[in-house]
Formats: structure tokens, sequence, C-alpha cells
């Protein structure tokens, strides 16, 4: 039996969003005895090669930007950005409602959002600006993070469903909604990598994280995500080494 392993990073494999905890590091080594590892979050490939780099971690597929770029053995094997006339849409709501935001090109990010706490930029380059509309014109954009108030962010949310029909959004914590284009998603990037495996476990901590736990065999989610992202697991535990202590008590037996 070959199991690949997809860990979501923020909140899950790298629980502080600054380094990797070393009993999750412990526990890496653990399911590989098993299979691939393989990541998927809502941050760049760039962010996914930092993390993995500075922990010597032998990464197969990266699942960046909550699918929008994917690769395999550090090739891309897809990628797909927001369409300019719907980013000029986006960017007008956003002005409109005075929303603190950042737009990710791969590279950096831009907009009017001012991160307190650096060491969570993983080596990203963070533009921030009073008036960034001017610097987005042109730009190719994979996904934007718009931060509205743990008060407005389900009034924002359904708004712009309403509104942007043509991206994905989704809730990515209390106060942050992740922007992506159509037919995007932690689940798709799963669609194009899982030939080969018996089995595909994932393991995640929020909205974005539920369509890949529908779209696996085995899933586990962190103990402090929000109700309904629970109810989509198979299980749910306290940390990533927890999940993976869990797997090889309880799977662990199918690995021949």
């Amino acid at each position: 039996m070959k199991y690949l392993f997809v860990t979501d990073l923020d909140g899950t494999f790298v629980k502080d969003s600054v380094s990797v905890a070393e009993e999750d590091l412990n526990a890496y080594y653990s399911a590989k005895k098993y299979g691939d590892f393989s990541v998927a979050t809502g941050r760049s490939v760039e962010e996914i090669k930092y993390i993995s780099q500075g922990n010597n971690l032998d990464v197969t597929h990266m699942i960046g930007f909550n699918g929008a770029v994917v690769t395999q053995q550090n090739s891309v094997i897809f990628k797909k950005f927001i369409p300019s006339e719907t980013l000029e849409k986006i960017f007008k709501y956003l002005k409109e409602n005075k929303l603190i935001f950042d737009a990710l090109d791969g590279v950096q990010r831009i907009g009017n959002f001012q991160h307190e706490k650096t060491d969570r930029l993983w080596n990203m380059k963070l533009i921030c600006e009073e008036n960034p509309f001017k610097l987005l014109e042109g730009k190719i954009i994979y996904k934007i993070n718009v931060r509205p108030s743990r008060e407005e962010l389900n009034k924002h949310y359904e708004k712009m469903k309403e509104l942007f029909s043509s991206v994905e959004i989704y809730k990515s914590g209390a106060t942050r909604l992740e922007v992506t284009a159509k037919g995007t998603s932690k689940a798709s990037g799963i669609n194009l990598i899982k030939d080969g495996y018996d089995y595909v476990v994932t393991l995640g901590d929020s909205g974005n994280d539920v369509a890949m736990f529908k779209n696996s065999d085995i899933s586990y989610c962190m103990q402090k995500a929000p109700k309904e992202v629970q109810d989509e697991a198979t299980h749910v535990v306290e940390n990533f080494a927890q999940a993976i202590e869990h797997f090889e008590n309880k799977y662990g037996k199918l690995k021949q």
C-alpha cells in the first residue's frame, strides 16, 4: 500500500505560522515510511519551498494558492490566475468598502495590509500602501486575502459570493476570506496528483480544507477548527503529531 499525505501548513503542520515544532517534524518522518508527503496551502509555492528547505523536507507535490498553482517534483503541472476583468471588479469592491487586503502574485504581497508579525512572511516581500490599486494594474494575481472585521466577515462573504460568481471564495479563520480563480481548490489540486496512490490522507484546520477532506480517503482536522470544519473530517485531533500517531495505530497495518 502506498499512501499520499497532504497537509495544510498554517495551524496544522506549522502550528504557530513561524516554524515546525519538533514533535511535528518527527511525525513527518513517521509518515514518510508509508508513502509520499505533499503540501496544500493558501500560501505560495515559494513559501512552501521556504518551509521545505528550512526543515530538509522531501515534498513530492506543492499545491499553492488553494490549488491555483500545483507542482510535482518542482515542475509546475497546473496554474490558473484570477481573470483581469474580474480582478478590476473585486478591487473596486474592496476600495468602495474600505477593506484591508493583500494580493499575491507568487513572489510578493501587494495591498494595504500591514503584517505585524514579519516572521510569518516566510521570505515573502510585503508591499503595503494606503492606496495600492495603481501598483496592481496589469498584475497577474493568483490569490487575494480579504481581511474584514470579525463582525463583518459573513456579510462580505455572502455579498462577494453573490457579486463574483466567477471566482472561488473561502473563509479562512474569523477575519479572512481567500479568493482564487474559479474551479481551483485544494481538492482540485489533489485530483491532479493522486494517481498511483492507494490512499490519500489529508490534514487541515480551516474552511479551505473542507474540499480536500471530502476528496480524500482519510482526513484529520485540528481540534481548534470551527465545528462545521471538524464535521467534514474522518478524525479530529489536537495536532499534526497526534494525527500521524493515530494513523499509525489505526491504519498502519494496511501498509502491506
